[in-house]
């Protein structure tokens, strides 16, 4: 199975930070975002939901986001999202990379066999480092190469 890992901020949903973000967080009525304990509004991009019920039949679905878990992991949660991802990797500081390469570690200690990876992220910066250490993965620029998950579902159908 193929390994698909998403980036957070900017990808999933339209906050540029989220390790800012102060809990506790109130979960909107549409469930579709929260707003945190100033006010501050995180958003799911439109089709996520859908597109994480259509993801986790196809892909092993993770995560690599710089990011701080300890306040992104209860966004993740309120909103419903977490337990779509397995070994994801939120952590502070930027070497997308690292937390690829260890969450295929984690997976083929848990015995996953993966015949492929696929990243997506909305920002170019991490790629070439990230293709240095996995040479065969595939990198899709969310809202660049397609303009929703509608269309990042075609895409991935193909690849």
């Amino acid at each position: 199975m193929k390994l698909l890992v998403l980036d957070l901020d900017g990808t999933l949903w339209d906050h540029e930070d989220a390790s800012r973000l102060v809990p506790p967080f109130l979960v909107g009525s549409d469930g579709e975002g929260v707003v945190d304990a100033y006010g501050e509004e995180l958003v799911l991009f439109p089709g996520v939901r859908d597109f994480l019920e259509w993801a986790k039949e196809r892909f092993l679905l993770s995560v690599a986001s710089w990011n701080l878990e300890e306040f992104v992991r209860p966004i993740l949660e309120a909103l419903g999202l977490w337990d779509y991802f397995v070994f994801p990797k939120i952590e502070g500081h930027p070497d997308k990379a690292s937390m690829i390469e260890r969450t295929l570690l984690d997976l083929k200690a848990a015995g996953y066999t993966v015949d492929g990876v696929i990243y997506v992220d909305d920002r170019t910066i991490h790629v070439d480092e990230v293709v240095n250490a996995i040479p065969d993965l595939k990198f899709i620029h969310m809202w660049t190469d397609v303009k929703s998950f509608e269309e990042l579902k075609k895409m991935l159908e193909v690849l």
